[in-house]
């Protein structure tokens, strides 16, 4: 299942972008994120050149799925390591 996540484009509280299960709210557009990440089964990669060189603890949001374990791009940086590693 492919996921892109994003991050926001301004700084904006937590509580308005995501309900209480940690989902983006209905009304969030998500437009309003830049796309940082793309994960698919063969074909995960960064999406903007310099998304890699963020805070491993900054947060991501799942655009168009769910998150599946990706909340961080710290996350993101560990799902691309064993990813290459199984592919070895």
């Amino acid at each position: 299942m492919s996921t892109t996540f994003g991050i926001p484009q301004r700084k904006v509280e937590l509580e308005i972008l995501i309900d209480s299960f940690g989902d983006l709210q209905d009304y969030i557009d998500t437009s309003f994120f830049d796309k940082v990440f793309f994960r698919s089964m063969n074909n995960s990669r960064w999406l903007n050149p310099l998304a890699d060189k963020l805070p491993d603890n900054m947060l991501v949001f799942p655009l168009d799925n769910t998150a599946q374990g990706i909340y961080t791009i710290g996350d993101i940086k560990e799902y691309l390591r064993k990813e290459n590693e199984t592919n070895l």
